[in-house]
């Protein structure tokens, strides 16, 4: 399994951008996506995921790490899809009728057109707001994030929490990968494996020695922080030296304009 959504360093505009725009985006993303939801938002989200498309296509990011996503979040999809459709209770429009079972407002043996659309704009959402946070990721090196993090005044302690769930991500990817090609060298192929086989018998031979890798990887960066004098009351240097650019401007004007479009279609 490889880590499809670790920094990848290119020379794109995106990539040169300024880290706090970058963290602009995000935060306007979630900002978005917590407006009270309605069925009729699927405009505002597809205008959002565009833009997040752009940004996607200027990084140079390759497509099939947004499939990636997209397959992980499949899962999810359908499940919020099929639970609309049941439960929905403001659906009138049946689709398809397995039985009547009322519960409450809702007539759960039925699946209603309304529901199912609810479901739609439900996992455009989802998909709308995950879709930031890889971006931000592949195209910000740790050095960036951290001064970008410290020059919003954020707590050493705290910046360094965040880079380290991130690279420790990375490095679960890697170590899974590394323990399933170890164990097919044992006899024990997960991949030929059916579902209810891997429910049952796969993963414990693969999650045991993951967890206790693990733990040996923290006692190891735990030895590497306090040689390194984490948490010394000095400030700490800074590896790259950040600057603003009359683009970095243009771009957040741009992120800018396009939520304050957004929310004008959604509320007016």
């Amino acid at each position: 399994m490889q880590p499809v959504f670790r920094y990848t360093h290119l020379d794109t505009p995106i990539h040169r951008l300024h880290p706090l725009v970058k963290l602009a985006y995000v935060a306007l993303t979630l900002v978005l996506v917590m407006y009270p939801i309605r069925p009729t938002d699927m405009p505002v989200l597809l205008i959002w995921l565009g833009l997040s498309a752009i940004l996607w296509s200027v990084a140079r990011i390759e497509l099939r790490r947004f499939a990636t996503l997209f397959k992980i979040l499949l899962g999810t999809f359908l499940f919020l899809i099929i639970i609309q459709g049941f439960t929905y209770r403001f659906g009138h429009t049946p689709l398809i009728t397995f039985g009547h079972l009322r519960l409450w407002e809702a007539d759960l043996g039925i699946i209603t057109k309304e529901g199912v659309w609810f479901g739609i704009v439900l996992s455009v959402r989802v998909l709308a707001a995950a879709s930031s946070l890889p971006l931000f990721v592949m195209t910000t090196s740790t050095s960036e994030i951290m001064t970008a993090m410290d020059k919003l005044r954020i707590p050493n302690t705290a910046t360094f929490m965040f880079v380290s769930a991130l690279s420790f991500t990375t490095l679960i990817f890697e170590m899974w990968g590394s323990i399933v090609e170890a164990q097919k060298l044992r006899a024990f192929d997960i991949d030929r494996m059916n579902i209810f086989q891997r429910a049952f018998k796969a993963y414990i031979p693969i999650i045991t020695p993951l967890i206790l890798l693990l733990f040996r990887k923290a006692n190891d960066f735990q030895i590497a922080m306090e040689t390194k004098g984490f948490g010394a009351p000095i400030k700490p240097t800074e590896i790259e030296v950040l600057s603003v650019h009359w683009s970095d401007y243009l771009w957040l004007a741009f992120i800018v304009a396009v939520f304050i479009l957004c929310t004008i279609v959604k509320f007016f």
